[in-house]
């Protein structure tokens, strides 16, 4: 039976490649199936469509006869047919679906592309067609025209513009090419990719409606990666192909130490979870120091089923030691310390519960950017929800999600999840950026599975998972989740009151758009005195983390108003003396907003409860 279907397959390769879209003849007992596949091509976007459409015909038929078309591999239906009519012969048109309908001409070989598709089965009463290959090979006419634009980025230690001994070569950068076209459709198309093991890069230039096309490092590595005498910034070509456009760059003493966490979107009652820490250097110069994570009191920590478990524990902290932690070590600019720990809700969390943790660093001296050392994650525990959803870092306080007027970045996550019948062939995640947003500013932090993003636009950006073959939930639930983690910069100087608004679309092969929720941050309004800043001490809360109480320091004739993560208030007190403490053994284990409210303004204020 193998070797037949093989057989069968190879000559439907042979055929269809022999004879392009020549329709191709199937039959059993009273089935006759006959396939039309067909090929659009679009110049103007240089991309091909291609379908293929099975016309059926049951030579002896009767009114409630019906026939079945069945994805072999899956096991799921295409489609069932009803004869209404009692025609007889009854014949029909069925459409069977491509796994890949849409190829750019980029992925043109020869004269044209392979479309394919699931082998199909018909069935007809007794009557069966089994094992026909969806696979064809379309002529593309006139597809468009590519080149590349290729080249080395690496650290100029010798500053002579060369790339020789001595030199590292950088992993993991990202090199973006956004080229001017003058197609009516898509006047321009941006593009990127990360360099090698060897520091390499080659980025694949549409070249048919092209102008020019130029090629840059992002913005925001320029803080370690400085214009140089060796380094412009970009290159502006007007011709493809393009080799040894290369990066020569020097290194700043700047370090930039971040910490993140990643974790299911939710918690189900009784279920281990695993969560990963994180902690990175965006530098040159080494940093070292200890990660800390201090879990929700009422998650059990098993350091037997974690992958690098902590090196010490106390009480609920768990913490790391790193050390010389450089992104440029061994020429790998994305370099991180990422633990995986085993975690299980104990016998007291139960639904509408939510679990918090903190992960954060100490600040050392050199730090560019101390706001993103600390960062808080919140996991709600759930029976059945929709798992396709964003939540951004930091959350924020109250409903508006209030962040600091000095916060520079975001980071978003976006959960996604097979809910479907059969495993999704591809999942492609669009989002479109908030305009308060840098554009083209998006810095991958994780992802799931292998990820291609594209610049759809300057703002709005595709997180393509080809071929990832993610399995539904009844089949597989633990695989049928997917992810991607990503950071952006705020446009500078945003107006207290700014709304930062952002949604992602998410769509399973040719299904419609599930879309998620939106999430919002607003910038807090500064804290206003009316009096000289050195005449006024700062407001201080401490200890952080607290257990039976917190001290609130220089409010004298105040109030303090603490807010749950909902932002209700729990506890309103005010404040006459400058050294107040403050009662919250009552409070249950979570994360807290301390609004400290004086003549002088607000000050806010973040504390865990454990």
């Amino acid at each position: 039976m193998q070797k037949n279907y093989l057989k069968l397959l190879l000559l439907m390769v042979c055929l269809v490649s022999a004879s392009g879209i020549n329709a191709q003849t199937y039959t059993h007992g009273h089935i006759t199936a006959v396939t039309f596949p067909s090929l659009n091509h679009d110049s103007t976007m240089c991309h091909s469509t291609g379908n293929v459409i099975y016309n059926i015909t049951i030579d002896t038929s009767y009114v409630g006869d019906s026939v079945k078309v069945v994805d072999t591999i899956s096991h799921s239906l295409i489609g069932a047919y009803g004869n209404t009519t009692g025609a007889s012969p009854w014949t029909f048109s069925a459409p069977v679906f491509f796994y890949n309908p849409v190829i750019t001409d980029d992925q043109v070989a020869g004269p044209g592309v392979v479309f394919n598709g699931p082998v199909i089965k018909i069935t007809y009463n007794a009557d069966t067609i089994n094992g026909i290959p969806n696979i064809f090979f379309l002529a593309v006419p006139n597809p468009c025209i590519y080149g590349t634009v290729s080249g080395t980025v690496y650290i100029d230690k010798n500053t002579n513009c060369l790339f020789d001994a001595g030199d590292t070569a950088l992993n993991g950068i990202i090199v973006t090419s956004n080229a001017n076209l003058s197609s009516p459709s898509a006047p321009s198309i941006s593009e990127w990719n990360y360099t090698g093991s060897a520091g390499t890069y080659s980025i694949t230039v549409q070249k048919s409606w092209m102008t020019n096309y130029t090629v840059s490092l992002p913005p925001d590595y320029a803080f370690i990666f400085p214009i140089s005498p060796c380094f412009s910034g970009s290159y502006t070509c007007t011709t493809l192909p393009q080799t040894g456009v290369d990066f020569p760059l020097e290194c700043t003493s700047n370090i930039d130490v971040y910490c993140f966490a990643e974790s299911p979107a939710d918690v189900r009652v009784n279920t281990p979870f695993f969560m990963q820490p994180f902690v990175g250097n965006v530098g040159c110069d080494t940093a070292s120091g200890q990660m800390k994570l201090v879990k929700d009191s009422r998650v059990i920590y098993d350091p037997s089923l974690s992958l690098y478990p902590a090196s010490s524990v106390a009480g609920d902290t768990l913490i790391w030691n790193y050390t010389d932690l450089t992104n440029v070590s061994g020429g790998a600019y994305w370099n991180y310390m990422l633990p995986s720990i085993h975690l299980t809700p104990d016998t007291t969390v139960v639904v509408g519960d939510t679990l918090c943790f903190r992960v954060y660093t100490n600040i050392l001296p050199a730090d560019i950017n101390p706001w993103d050392n600390d960062y808080t994650i919140c996991l709600p525990v759930v029976y059945s929800y929709d798992p396709n959803l964003k939540e951004v870092s930091p959350q924020g306080t109250g409903p508006q999600g209030y962040i600091p007027a000095t916060t520079d970045s975001l980071t978003y996550t976006v959960h996604f999840q097979n809910t479907g019948s059969s495993y999704a062939i591809n999942v492609s995640i669009i989002d479109t950026l908030d305009s308060h947003i840098s554009p083209n500013s998006v810095k991958i932090l994780g992802t799931s599975k292998t990820m291609t993003p594209v610049w759809l636009a300057p703002n709005i950006v595709q997180f393509n998972y080809n071929s990832i073959y993610l399995p539904d939930s009844t089949d597989n639930e633990a695989a049928s989740h997917g992810y991607v983690r990503f950071m952006v910069k705020l446009n500078s100087g945003l107006p207290a009151g700014t709304q930062i608004k952002n949604t992602a679309d998410i769509y399973f092969d040719t299904n419609p758009a599930v879309v998620t929720n939106t999430t919002l941050n607003t910038i807090q309004a500064p804290v206003t005195t009316g009096l000289p800043t050195a005449s006024i001490a700062p407001v201080k809360l401490y200890p952080n983390p607290a257990t039976d109480y917190v001290v609130v320091e220089h409010l004298q004739n105040g109030k303090i108003q603490i807010e749950d993560i909902n932002g209700s208030v729990v506890i309103e007190q005010d404040v006459t003396d400058s050294k107040t403490t403050i009662d919250i053994n009552r409070l249950p284990n979570g994360i807290y907003v301390a609004k400290c409210i004086s003549k002088n303004g607000v000050t806010i204020k973040k504390f865990i409860k454990y």
